[in-house]
């Protein structure tokens, strides 16, 4: 067994050299940066991004738009409820009893619209934040290959 009083420079280690760690610190950072920007128009980043995702995909299953977002079931499911709940999404019933399907309302669509000032707002500010380098590995990050 390894010492006790060796815990605290290992703990130290794990603190300074942390990618996950350093990953939810940018991840806050940023999205307090969108949120800031789109809070007039009562969107949070993450409801937009799930009116975005059913832009492209018309309507969709609630699982798809979870994946395609990569968030927890409980996640999308909270920000569904609210975003039902003012008039931006639907919810209907799929194919089978226990399928969801999310479905964009006009209201909706409008919201992304008038959003989009703001979202860009948020963006130039978000860019200007960080080294060019960062910003071009965070645009490259998901595509495969990259």
């Amino acid at each position: 067994m390894r010492e006790h009083d060796e815990l605290p420079r290992l703990a130290a280690a794990i603190r300074d050299e942390c990618l996950a760690l350093r990953v939810r610190r940018l991840n806050r950072r940023i999205t307090r940066i969108y949120d800031a920007a789109l809070r007039p128009h009562g969107v949070s980043t993450a409801q937009l991004n799930v009116l975005v995702a059913l832009a492209f995909a018309g309507d969709a299953r609630a699982t798809d738009i979870a994946r395609a977002l990569a968030l927890e079931k409980s996640t999308l499911s909270r920000n569904v409820e609210r975003m039902v709940g003012r008039g931006w999404i639907e919810v209907v019933r799929g194919e089978r009893a226990s399928e969801q399907r999310l479905r964009t309302l006009p209201e909706g669509r409008r919201l992304v619209e008038d959003a989009l000032p703001a979202w860009r707002a948020a963006q130039r500010e978000a860019i200007a934040a960080f080294p060019p380098e960062l910003i071009e590995a965070l645009r490259r990050g998901d595509r495969p290959g990259a």
